[in-house]
C-alpha cells in the first residue's frame, strides 16, 4: 500500500490548486476516496469533499486543506523526497489522512469517522465555515497541518485582515504641492499602526504583529496617486481581544480624518479569526501523543504557531478536543522549495493509524 499512497500524494501534488480554484482536486478527492472504500462521499457548495466510515460514537473528524497558496512548482521525486507547491502546506497532511483512515473502512470497531478535505484554507477560511454549516458534531477533531513528524501543535494566533483606503484629489506629477499623495499618506498611517503595536514579548506566539501584504496605486507615470489601497495581516496571541486592536488602528484613522479636509480614509475588515488554543490532556491529544510514542520512541513536543489555521475556526465553534498533526516541516510551507520527506509521509500514515486505535481505546474506558 505504500506505493499506492505515494502515488496518490504525487497525483495531488500535480494537481495545482490555489485557493478559489480547487474543482480539479477536489473531483480527484472524491474519486480518490470513492476507490479506497469511503461511504457517504459528497462534494458540498464550497467544493469540500467529505467522506465517512462506520457510525455512532465517538465520532472523529480528519480535516485538511486541499488548496495551496499561488505558485506552481514543477513536482519533482529526488533522493527520497516529493517536491511541489501543497508537499508541506498541506497536501502531504491531507492524504496522510485519508490513506490512514482508509485502513478502517472494513474493521473500524467503534464509532465514526469522517474525512473532510476542505477549500479557501489559505484564502478566508470559506471552506471550513461551509463545512461548519452541515451541522456536522464530531467529538474530537484533527486538523492536517505541517507540525514536524514529532510535534503537535495546540494553540494558533488570531487574525484580522484589513484594507485601508486613502483618497485625495489627483494632480499633475509636475505640482506635488496642491494635493497629497494617497500612497504616502497610507505609508504615514501605517507607521502609526506599527508603532501603535511595540513588541513586549521575546516569544513571537505572544506577539501582536502586523505586516502589509499588499498595495495598490497609482495609475500613471505622471500622475500623484489620488487613491491608495494597503491590505495589512495583524495576527494576534490567544486572550487578546482583537477589539483592542481594531479600536487602536480605527482611531488613527479616524483621526487622519478628522486632521485632513481634502482627505479620506476608510478601515474595511476583510477577515477576522480568533486565537485558539487546545488543551494537550485531552483523549485526542493523548491518543497521537502515544502514538507518535509508540513509532518514534520519543516524547512529542507540544509546539504553538504564530500562524492562523483552520482549527481557530472549528475549535472556536464547537469547543471539542481538537489538535493539529502533519508531516513536514512547516517553515518550508508557501516557500519555493517545498519538498516532503517520504519516509516522514508514510510514518504519519502509521501515526495516524495507532492515534485512531487509541482514541477508540481510550473512549471506551471513560
Amino acid at each position: 500500500m505504500s506505493k499506492q499512497f505515494v502515488s496518490l500524494l504525487e497525483s495531488a501534488l500535480r494537481i495545482y490548486s490555489p485557493s478559489d480554484s480547487e474543482k480539479d482536486i477536489s473531483n480527484f478527492l472524491f474519486n480518490t476516496m470513492k476507490d479506497l472504500g469511503f461511504s457517504n462521499i459528497r462534494i458540498d457548495s464550497a467544493d469540500n469533499v467529505i467522506g465517512e466510515i462506520g457510525s455512532g460514537n465517538p465520532t472523529l473528524l480528519l480535516c485538511g486543506h486541499m488548496d495551496t497558496v499561488p505558485g506552481e512548482l514543477d513536482v519533482k521525486s529526488n533522493n527520497g523526497t516529493l517536491s511541489g507547491r501543497g508537499a508541506v502546506d498541506a497536501k502531504s497532511s491531507l492524504i496522510s489522512m485519508i490513506s490512514a483512515a482508509s485502513s478502517f473502512c472494513n474493521n473500524l470497531p467503534l464509532g465514526r469517522i469522517i474525512v473532510a478535505a476542505v477549500t479557501n484554507e489559505e484564502g478566508n477560511g470559506s471552506g471550513i465555515r461551509e463545512f461548519l454549516k452541515s451541522n456536522i458534531m464530531p467529538d474530537f477533531a484533527i486538523f492536517g497541518e505541517p507540525s514536524g513528524i514529532e510535534k503537535i501543535t495546540i494553540g494558533y494566533k488570531g487574525r484580522l485582515s484589513l484594507k485601508i483606503i486613502c483618497n485625495t484629489p489627483s494632480v499633475h506629477a509636475s505640482a506635488p504641492w496642491m494635493s497629497k499623495n494617497a500612497i504616502e499618506e497610507l505609508y504615514l498611517i501605517w507607521n502609526d499602526i506599527k508603532n501603535n503595536f511595540p513588541n513586549e514579548h521575546s516569544n513571537h506566539y505572544k506577539q501582536v504583529t502586523a505586516c502589509i501584504t499588499k498595495i495598490i496605486g497609482g495609475n500613471a507615470d505622471n500622475v500623484m496617486p489620488g487613491v491608495c489601497e494597503l491590505t495589512c495581516d495583524v495576527r494576534f496571541p490567544y486572550r487578546y481581544e482583537s477589539n483592542k486592536i481594531l479600536d487602536k488602528i480605527q482611531t488613527i484613522v479616524n483621526e487622519n480624518n478628522n486632521n485632513n479636509s481634502d482627505s479620506s480614509y476608510l478601515l474595511e475588515i476583510l477577515d477576522s479569526t480568533p486565537a485558539f488554543e487546545a488543551s494537550k490532556s485531552s483523549l485526542i491529544s493523548r491518543a497521537l501523543g502515544r502514538s507518535i510514542i509508540h513509532h518514534l520512541d520519543i516524547k512529542p513536543q507540544f509546539v504553538h504557531k504564530t500562524g492562523t489555521g483552520d482549527m481557530n475556526v472549528l475549535g472556536n465553534s464547537l469547543q471539542i478536543p481538537v489538535v493539529t498533526y502533519g508531516p513536514g516541516n512547516p517553515h518550508l510551507s508557501h516557500t519555493s522549495n517545498e519538498n516532503i520527506s517520504i519516509d516522514e509521509f508514510l510514518m504519519s500514515i502509521e501515526i495516524y493509524k495507532t492515534a485512531i486505535t487509541n482514541l477508540i481505546h481510550l473512549y471506551g474506558q471513560n
